[in-house]
């Protein structure tokens, strides 16, 4: 299921396709395909994609009455699709990016989801579509949780996630210091069937720590003489019980994290080798990507 917007624009306009191909060709947000009719977008640290169409013109008199048969509008062919029953931060992510399209190549859209005019090309206040599919997106969950069988994580904890995703290249880049930014993932659990956040530290290096619910550490001691490599989950509770105090508070745009700084990474190597694993990862459970839950339920 999805939401799709279709591209027009005014008959006086000296648009052409090859200049909006041209455009989205160069875009700094898509991917061309080679056949130069897709476009995708695709953001790895997110998970959050889109796709933008160049379809053949309608050739069906019903279609060219629904479709093409504007006093004002000409149909550009060309249709933007994002897919429902997704975490709300798709739309926090995508609908901007449409919007500054829209807003660069001066064009309209036909929005059949509309509540208000869903039959003629319009241009629409910023916000405006990112509310709507948000809200047709939760109305669909709602109706069709059961059967679609999709995962249920709180909203609060999945905007985070979000942020700071999106910001974790960037604070890595910015840091002056050696520190590790680490990536988030996701694991549901045999137990329980609750989702849960995780991400990974290796050997008690400096670290960056978002909110999370369990660590993957990574640590190497020796023992007998014997070099001992040893991995697993560790429940955020161990990690503040054994060496929470080490830890400092940090803010990066807004957010809030804790870091542990090179001078007491140097001083937690014995705590942190003491650290108990408490599970491997394919005991504990299964990965989740960031598009298979949803943040409503009934």
């Amino acid at each position: 299921m999805s939401y799709d917007l279709y591209f027009y624009k005014k008959k006086s306009s000296n648009q052409s396709e090859k200049d909006i191909i041209n455009y989205l060709n160069n875009s700094e947000y898509l991917t061309a395909e080679e056949n130069e009719t897709q476009w995708s977008y695709f953001n790895e640290e997110t998970g959050v994609y889109f796709g933008i169409d160049l379809n053949e013109p309608n050739t069906e008199t019903e279609d060219l009455e629904i479709w093409d048969n504007f006093s004002e509008y000409e149909n550009l062919n060309i249709n933007f699709t994002i897919n429902f029953i997704r975490p709300n931060f798709f739309g926090y992510e995508s609908f901007p990016i449409l919007e500054k399209i829209i807003e660069d190549l001066d064009v309209y859209l036909l929005n059949p989801q509309d509540e208000i005019d869903p039959d003629n090309p319009q241009q629409f206040e910023k916000g405006y579509l990112e509310n709507q599919w948000i809200r047709h997106n939760e109305q669909l969950i709602i109706q069709h949780f059961s059967e679609f069988q999709v995962e249920y994580f709180d909203k609060e904890k999945s905007d985070y996630i979000w942020n700071y995703s999106l910001i974790r290249n960037e604070l890595q880049e910015n840091l002056e210091e050696d520190i590790f930014v680490p990536g988030y993932f996701l694991l549901k659990s045999k137990i329980d069937n609750q989702i849960y956040r995780v991400c990974v530290w290796p050997k008690h290096i400096p670290i960056i720590l978002p909110s999370v619910d369990f660590v993957i550490v990574q640590k190497e001691y020796r023992k007998l003489f014997k070099k001992v490599e040893e991995s697993g989950l560790v429940s955020i509770q161990q990690i503040n019980e054994m060496i929470g105090n080490y830890f400092e508070n940090f803010e990066y745009d807004n957010l809030k994290m804790r870091v542990i700084k090179q001078q007491n990474a140097d001083k937690i190597e014995k705590e942190f080798n003491k650290l108990i694993i408490e599970s491997q990862v394919k005991d504990f459970g299964e990965s989740i990507s960031f598009d298979s839950f949803v943040n409503v339920k009934p």
